[in-house]
């Protein structure tokens, strides 16, 4: 019998015998009801997070979820909801997370064997449980190390946190600090598995005007941590060379203008294994000035999820105070959610990708490579790159830009076909502030490939060289 006993516990050990570490929930965050979650049996802490725009009119306040644990080998993941489960989607389909629904949909369960970010919808969009599941963290840095600045389990007020060069700031897991971080200097790493909260300031009023400010530094990390309910935009670098933003997630769009990341006038960037939502738009490149005007250029984004719900998934330009934009790229990417439709006759539209040099600056050498975009029926503009006057610093621009040498392969638009036309759009201004050299290959909206004739195809004045494939 004792050699039964020590096969069938060997047994468990292959199927679910993984390592889990999951902090608890910090002192002083309400205890959430509507979702319980469990991964090999150890419950995992889920926290809210701030979901509407308290800034416009007939505001109420609505909240979504999150919850985060490390593992190794295999984890059965076991999530008990108030509301049922039976028409639950998990989004994105990349990793491969089938659930299983329990008959009275109260309980679903699947097993992973590596790290995901997922959003787990239960009625849509509306108060989704975004679940991480990260490999086990290595090398953390202790309370008291050199030139390290810890934040342990617990609430923090914060406020300014300013790092210079050579510093390590770490968020241990179930640690909870609200402020700012503004880092100036090179070797700079923000790390770690707790969250910075910016729920404790109204909208601009925090103690600093972003909420990672990285500014004119080399060899700069923010890896790991959670960002939540921010007052304006999230994370900035501004002349910076050599910035590396991996498995960070951010849970915003508690209100307009939280862009998600803003790269402002940096080069030789890495972007990688990332959930960001926000209101605001996902990713910005723009140019505000910083070190001295400097290019944003050799900048990599890749394996990641983003989800805004009312602006861009990209926009690069608008603000345009930099020598050029160049050699962007993005591969392997699912937009989970996009905003609602704002076409290119609007001065604010919406798309997926939007170009948008001005003030006389070059867009060139931006690729976009394997996208999966999930559409729920409603409409969204696919790609816009009309060259039009825009402003940076109060003053308007007195030309626009032009793009040279932009691609758009493997796209694919998934899911409910609905009111969808995704358009592309392209128009320049005159002969020299215009669009040239556009190449769009295999992209497809449900299983259909787009041509030049097809109708969502807009190409206007002042556009040369556009390429099918």
């Amino acid at each position: 019998m004792n050699r039964m006993l020590a096969v069938l516990s060997l047994v468990g050990m292959s199927c679910f015998g993984g390592e889990v570490v999951s902090a608890g929930l910090a002192p002083g965050e309400p205890e959430v009801t509507t979702y319980r979650v469990t991964a090999n049996g150890k419950p995992v802490a889920i926290y809210r997070s701030m979901a509407d725009d308290e800034y416009r009119q007939g505001y109420q306040e609505s909240y979504y979820y999150f919850g985060s644990f490390d593992f190794s080998g295999e984890c059965r993941v076991e999530v008990t909801s108030s509301v049922s489960l039976k028409n639950v989607q998990i989004l994105p389909a990349r990793f491969g997370l089938v659930p299983k629904v329990s008959s009275d949909g109260s309980k679903l369960e699947f097993v992973a064997s590596k790290p995901f970010r997922i959003s787990i919808e239960r009625t849509g969009k509306e108060e989704a449980l975004l679940l991480f599941g990260n490999a086990l963290e290595t090398d953390a840095p202790k309370a008291g190390d050199p030139g390290v600045v810890y934040f342990g389990p617990g609430q923090h007020k914060a406020g300014k946190i300013e790092l210079t060069s050579n510093q390590t700031l770490y968020l241990a897991a179930g640690a909870v600090v609200n402020g700012a971080i503004v880092a100036k200097g090179d070797n700079i790493t923000i790390r770690g598995r707790g969250i910075l909260g910016g729920e404790a300031y109204p909208r601009f009023k925090g103690p600093s005007g972003w909420m990672l400010e990285l500014r004119d530094g080399k060899n700069v990390v923010v890896k790991d941590i959670i960002v939540r309910n921010p007052w304006s935009w999230i994370l900035v670098t501004a002349g910076c060379d050599g910035v590396l933003v991996d498995g960070v997630k951010i849970a915003g769009s508690r209100m307009i203008n939280d862009d998600a990341i803003d790269l402002c006038n940096t080069k030789n960037v890495v972007i990688k294994n990332c959930f960001l939502r926000t209101r605001d738009d996902i990713i910005a490149i723009k140019g505000l000035g910083a070190g001295q005007g400097q290019a944003c250029e050799n900048i990599f984004i890749q394996d990641s999820e983003f989800w805004t719900d009312n602006a861009n998934i990209y926009r690069i330009g608008f603000e345009c105070d930099a020598k050029e934009m160049k050699n962007i790229r993005s591969k392997n990417i699912d937009v989970l959610h996009y905003s609602q439709y704002s076409g290119p006759q609007n001065f604010w539209s919406h798309a997926i990708f939007w170009l948008q040099p001005s003030g006389g600056m070059t867009l060139s050498d931006t690729h976009f490579e394997d996208f999966r975009i999930y559409c729920d029926g409603r409409d969204m503009m696919l790609l816009c790159a009309k060259m039009m006057l825009t402003s940076c610093h109060g003053k308007s621009y007195e030309v626009s830009g032009r793009v040279r040498n932009c691609s758009l392969k493997d796209i694919a638009v998934i899911g409910t076909q609905g009111e969808f036309r995704g358009q592309i759009h392209l128009s320049g201004r005159s002969s020299e502030e215009d669009v040239q050299g556009i190449r769009l290959e295999n992209i497809t909206y449900f299983g259909k490939r787009i041509t030049q004739d097809s109708p969502c195809v807009e190409i206007l004045k002042y556009v040369e060289g556009v390429e099918f494939k």
